[in-house]
């Protein structure tokens, strides 16, 4: 049958014309971005594969990065502990040779002059060691945390050491485990080293410690306090809360672990907050007073159980205002020792003890004796923080070399699913330019192929 009204021939040839240019334009598309897929459309399964594996990737450079200024850190930690070995090696030294016989007090006294300067050495070294400005050898931290791994949970805490003098037992310290009582402090209620200390404004740890350090200048002693609390999170149902001094913190659907909760805590107290929420190796959430002041916890809805406070004390959380309040720790701050005295009232309510607690001394030969065992303890305990931060510094190199050879074999993954094969990819290309071609050539020829009807009508 002869007919004009229907090209179907023309029609074929324009449908294949179309095809070849989409193909041309989608091979043109791939070889200039150098991916095979490039939309959703191209593979929608693909793409959320090769997305997913972006993320991971990206995310594992980072924990790379993370994990290098963990080594970093442990570097600068471990470098301060050695110069502060050396100090204590030299320490030895001189305490070796005051506990010589053939010594006069004069003597004694000179090696004493040297052994107090290497005791404030220490002292300077573990309080200005920092990393980024987190300090890493005065004790504020027991450890840091680093995210090494892609995931929440994926993280290595490394241990850090006290190397302050007090703690290592070169100079005298009081007061650890002391938590100051419900009572303001009166004026004059407790003496150090015979100096009669000040008024505190509230029945709180941090003003314990400000109305001390007022006397500082003559009795060489510096106050610190410090103050949290822990407790194990026993529900996370949206709409419990829990009051934090005077802010309520009200849980949603999104705080369902513990991580979360001290997040929502952080947040809603805000940065000027001198309360800040983490969570224990143990998983636990953990309230911390960044200056030793009273932490006040209302659990409205029972959340919180098993709590402890700074000295290991038992806290029962209830319905009503929970207050913990913190300790009040004494440094020696010239070598000197610590003489705490007062009356009955002001001992409880700056929950010291009084009594008396010596440092290390070379001026008598017996006391050199002494302190060669104190200087020893010392010197195995900065070896073994030393030993504990080389071993740290080894695994995160090993988690460094895990994540860069998995990163590695994730992007060739990637690539296997998202990039374009050059080879495919230019052969469709000149099959499509060729298909182009011969489409329009024979949509030209079906055009024509009705210019026949005429000599039927002529």
């Amino acid at each position: 049958m002869t007919v004009i009204n229907t090209n179907t021939s023309a029609m074929r040839a324009t449908n294949a014309s179309v095809q070849a240019n989409r193909s041309l334009s989608t091979s043109m598309e791939r070889l200039s971005t150098g991916k095979r897929i490039n939309s959703a459309k191209d593979d929608a399964a693909g793409l959320s594969i090769a997305n997913r594996m972006t993320s991971q990737t990206k995310s594992m450079a980072m924990a790379v990065r993370n994990a290098n200024d963990g080594i970093s850190l442990a570097q600068t930690a471990e470098g301060a502990m050695g110069e502060v070995t050396n100090m204590l090696t030299r320490m030895k030294e001189l305490a070796t040779q005051s506990a010589n016989g053939t010594l006069q007090d004069t003597d004694r006294t000179a090696l004493q002059s040297e052994m107090t300067q290497l005791t404030a050495e220490i002292n300077n070294v573990a309080k200005t060691t920092s990393f980024n400005g987190n300090n890493l050898l005065d004790g504020s931290k027991s450890s840091v945390k680093l995210q090494t791994g892609i995931n929440a949970d994926q993280n290595i805490s490394m241990a850090l050491t006290d190397t302050r003098a007090s703690t290592l037992g070169l100079t005298a310290q009081v007061g650890n485990n002391a938590v100051a009582g419900a009572t303001a402090l009166a004026a004059n209620g407790i003496t150090i080293n015979g100096q009669n200390v000040g008024a505190a404004a509230t029945a709180d740890a941090k003003d314990v410690a400000t109305a001390i350090n007022g006397v500082t200048t003559n009795s060489g002693v510096v106050a610190t306090a410090k103050n949290k609390v822990e407790a194990n999170i026993t529900s996370f149902t949206a709409g419990n809360s829990l009051t934090i001094g005077s802010t309520a913190v009200v849980l949603t659907a999104a705080e369902k672990d513990v991580n979360a909760v001290a997040a929502k805590i952080n947040s809603t107290l805000g940065s000027s907050s001198t309360i800040a929420a983490s969570v224990s190796d143990t998983g636990k959430l953990v309230l911390t007073s960044s200056d030793g002041g009273n932490i006040s916890v209302t659990d409205t809805n029972s959340m919180l159980a098993n709590g402890t406070d700074i000295k290991g004390g038992t806290v029962t959380f209830a319905t009503t205002a929970v207050v913990t309040r913190g300790n009040v720790t004494l440094e020696s701050q010239n070598g000197s020792g610590i003489t705490v005295a007062g009356t009955a009232a002001g001992l409880t309510a700056s929950g010291l003890t009084a009594g008396s607690t010596s440092a290390i001394s070379i001026s008598t030969q017996t006391g050199a004796s002494a302190a060669m065992s104190v200087i020893d303890s010392a010197l195995d305990k900065v070896s073994a923080a030393r030993g504990t931060m080389g071993a740290a510094q080894n695994r995160l190199e090993s988690t460094v070399n895990n994540l860069t050879t998995t990163a590695t074999n994730l992007s060739d993954a990637k690539s296997r699913i998202e990039d374009a094969d050059f080879s495919t990819e230019t052969t469709a290309l000149a099959k499509a330019q060729i298909l182009g071609q011969a489409s329009t050539a024979m949509l030209a020829q079906a055009n024509q192929s009705q210019q026949g009807v005429m000599k039927l009508l002529g």
